[in-house]
């Protein structure tokens, strides 16, 4: 075994919020290089995490001896990096959104193929204690047929019209509110039901002009919030069942809700990684709308180095960043312990086949906006 995991960053954004803090939780983790071209945000990292190494050009920090390299960049920085970091023989893990399109997907997906390393993209929340419940409570019949899913999502981080125009506005760079946080819904519908089939997607932007950094205006070319229909496929426990997924970064608040309705009760996973369950013979018939449902919080058991771990993000800045940072801790824990035994998979984690199937559906998605149909997968 392995004693120690050595990790290196690419970019310096979600790494410092999320990703370092979580490693910087494990014992067996060294958090040893960040590359980053802003020279203010790589010593800034450094400081913080006591890295010893930093770069400005990436293909630099490969030469580190590392054993993870995790890719925090914008999309379409995504491909070459990944396959750079692969080339070398080093694992990786990927930011989401994971590429521009199914193309850049699948050479990622080839890369990994030819590497033989881990090749992981970041879909945490596979990983919060509440989703995997969710999953166990569906795969055990806890909640009966599955009739239908639903996620809203109301994000007020994009809500000032002076926000600096960036990556994040350029769809071409694979900016906007369907990749960042519809590929994580996505991702969910699959883990916890199964294959989509079809969707029918409305990508709209509310403020279409952004200042640069000189205060021009520029065009937004990029969804802020979006509405989109999935319909389950064959290969699903719930086939020619709907998902719902409405999502908004331009809201007056922040609301998560992920709810999957089943023939024996409703279970819903909210904002602070709280799991719920409302049973179906408790409703109450009519069509009144003043009796709220009897939620009841469903309390997720841990194995005991889960339990150790959540102790320590209760006392760590990740447990005031929400349930993506909480899920990420869950993650990096799993993920240095398959470094450690020389694993090539970590169980249930979204892999490079994964990335693939979920930007085809967010490419389905955008061709639905473009066509105003329905588009199969």
């Amino acid at each position: 075994m392995k004693k120690k995991i050595k990790i290196g960053f690419l970019g310096s954004g979600w790494a410092r919020i999320a990703q370092a803090p979580a490693f910087s939780l494990m014992d067996d983790a060294v958090l040893a290089a960040v590359a980053s071209p802003t020279e203010p945000h790589r010593r800034k990292f450094m400081q913080m995490f006591g890295i010893g190494e930093g770069f400005a050009d990436w293909r630099r920090m490969l030469d580190c001896g590392l054993d993870l390299v995790c890719v925090t960049t914008p999309p379409y920085l995504h491909a070459d990096m990944v396959e750079g970091v692969l080339a070398e023989g080093i694992s990786v893990l990927c930011e989401k959104p994971f590429a521009l399109n199914v193309n850049e997907a699948r050479s990622m997906l080839h890369a990994a193929g030819r590497a033989d390393c881990l090749a992981l993209v970041d879909h945490q929340l596979r990983f919060h204690p509440a989703m995997r419940t969710m999953k166990q409570m569906i795969d055990g019949g806890e909640i009966g047929r599955v009739y239908e899913t639903r996620a809203v999502v109301n994000l007020g981080s994009r809500t000032r019209p002076d926000l600096p125009w960036s990556w994040w506005c350029d769809a071409s760079r694979g900016g906007g509110a369907l990749g960042a946080l519809g590929s994580h819904l996505v991702d969910m519908n699959r883990f916890l039901i199964g294959e989509i089939a079809e969707v029918s997607c409305d990508l709209s932007t509310s403020i279409p002009f952004r200042p640069d950094s000189s205060g021009k205006p520029c065009a937004v070319t990029s969804d802020d919030h979006f509405a989109m229909m999935m319909k389950f496929g064959p290969s699903s426990v719930a086939l020619g069942s709907s998902a719902l997924l409405h999502v908004t970064t331009v809201g007056a608040y922040t609301w998560f809700s992920f709810e999957v309705v089943g023939s024996l009760r409703t279970i819903r996973l909210d904002g602070a990684g709280r799991l719920w369950e409302v049973l179906n013979n408790e409703a109450k018939g009519g069509r009144s709308l003043t009796d709220a449902p009897r939620w009841k919080q469903v309390v997720p058991m841990l194995p005991w180095d889960e339990l150790v771990l959540q102790e320590k993000i209760r006392h760590s800045s990740l447990a005031v960043h929400g349930i993506f940072a909480v899920g990420f801790v869950f993650l990096a824990h799993r993920i240095v312990k398959a470094l450690q035994n020389g694993e090539k998979t970590v169980h249930d984690a979204a892999d490079f086949s994964d990335g693939v199937m979920i930007q085809k559906v967010i490419d389905a998605g955008a061709e639905s906006s473009r066509l105003r149909r329905w588009v199969k997968i």
